[in-house]
């Protein structure tokens, strides 16, 4: 057979052979495409499955972070129908800082209250500050630093101050404010959960809102309330009042474990004015005599008029020194300058006051008023116009008196 002949035989053979050998490049080129498109599939899907299960959990977060906050809304609206109920203003002051520390989650609260008289900020309630109460109670601190502003060097917040240090632990500090006037200082420690999130601030200012209307509502009712028993001439607490306050304040001493000093301030040779230039002139000076005594206190101090020409001073959280010092301004401030009385020339007169210590003194309301008294007593014998201290062991009656400072 001749070459032709040849070829011509196996030529189609040769094109199938080619054939074949593409297809099968085809084939394998075919199947890595489809592995490849497989692969990439199956990374896509993976990456959507994975993104999907991220999207998931930041829902579940989120979804988790709104129903935190929503309940801890739902607790301070809860929380605000206790704290503006009508109690004493101090049964709120324990009521604030107990749904502070169970509505929001911190284990350590301090409320300080705004003493205007002095200008500083006077702790009021705790939760969680038992064993650090005695340093924090008698501390005063410049109301200028509230909350928001830079902590001076070596001068903190109250709860910062009796607080071991730590970076881990973060004091939060709110100020209490109605429109431009500071009503107090919030703080909180110990968080139950690890980190203090923008939600937890958040929550916090709702919950200073209603602590302040609450302090406010508080002090509204109880101005409300003491109207019967302020003294119609003086407007002053009345000997009613001055009873229940003494109560009060010496039960939350007791707690405490706190000084109380109680002052029997009574005005020298009144029945002379009364005799002399007749009741109204008296009246006259009975008011002026109340003006100067309450320009001479703390807003957190009462004072009330026990009875005609005398008047009780309560100056709670005060040690017989600090009392001794006020009572002393008290005496000054009616003798430097006469006292109006309704007359061409005011009147020049003193007063004498009593002084006596809870416990120290005495542990019973009752005690308290007869160991004053005998103070008080004590003054009006040996010459008026001066302050003196009851002791403890009175023998006799020099046996409790004190020198004037």
């Amino acid at each position: 057979m001749d070459l032709p002949s040849l070829q011509a035989l196996t030529a189609p053979a040769l094109v199938a052979a080619g054939a074949f050998a593409a297809f099968r490049v085809w084939r394998r080129s075919a199947e890595r495409d489809a592995l490849k498109r497989e692969g990439e599939a199956a990374s896509e899907r993976e990456a959507l499955l994975l993104e999907d299960q991220a999207l998931r959990a930041r829902l579940h977060t989120a979804s988790e972070s709104l129903r935190l906050r929503a309940e801890a809304l739902h607790r301070i609206l809860s929380a605000s129908t206790e704290l503006k109920a009508h109690l004493p203003v101090e049964a709120v002051l324990a009521n604030i800082v107990r749904a502070a520390s169970a509505s929001l989650g911190y284990r350590q609260v301090l409320l300080s209250v705004h003493d205007r008289a002095d200008g500083v900020l006077v702790p009021r309630a705790q939760v969680g500050l038992s064993d650090q109460w005695p340093k924090l109670e008698p501390l005063r601190l410049p109301s200028e630093r509230i909350a928001g502003t830079p902590a001076v060097a070596g001068s903190p917040f109250p709860l910062a101050s009796v607080l071991p240090r730590s970076p881990h632990d973060e004091v939060l500090s709110v100020a209490l404010v109605a429109g431009e006037q500071l009503v107090g200082l919030l703080e909180l420690a110990g968080p139950e959960r690890d980190a203090v999130t923008e939600d937890d601030r958040v929550v916090l200012e709702l919950f200073a809102s209603q602590a302040v209307n609450a302090i406010r509502l508080a002090r509204a009712h109880e101005t409300t309330r003491l109207g019967s028993l302020r003294d119609p001439l003086t407007g002053v607490a009345n000997h009613g009042h001055f009873q229940e306050t003494l109560y009060r304040e010496m039960t939350r001493h007791e707690r405490s474990v706190e000084q109380l000093v109680l002052l029997m301030v009574d005005l020298d040779d009144f029945k002379a004015v009364n005799d002399r230039h007749g009741h109204p002139a008296g009246d006259t000076v009975l008011k002026a005599v109340v003006a100067r005594l309450l320009a001479s206190v703390r807003e957190m101090d009462t004072v009330t008029r026990y009875g005609g020409e005398e008047f009780a001073i309560i100056l709670p959280q005060t040690d017989a020194t600090s009392g001794h010092r006020v009572a002393e301004r008290l005496r000054a401030a009616v003798a430097n300058s006469p006292l109006p009385a309704g007359l061409p020339e005011p009147l020049p007169l003193t007063v004498s006051i009593g002084l006596a210590v809870y416990p120290d003194d005495a542990k019973s309301k009752g005690g308290l008023v007869e160991c004053a008294d005998k103070a008080l007593y004590a003054a009006k014998r040996t010459g008026k116009n001066r302050v003196v201290r009851f002791t403890k062991v009175p023998t006799t009656a020099e046996a409790f008196l004190t020198e004037r400072a």
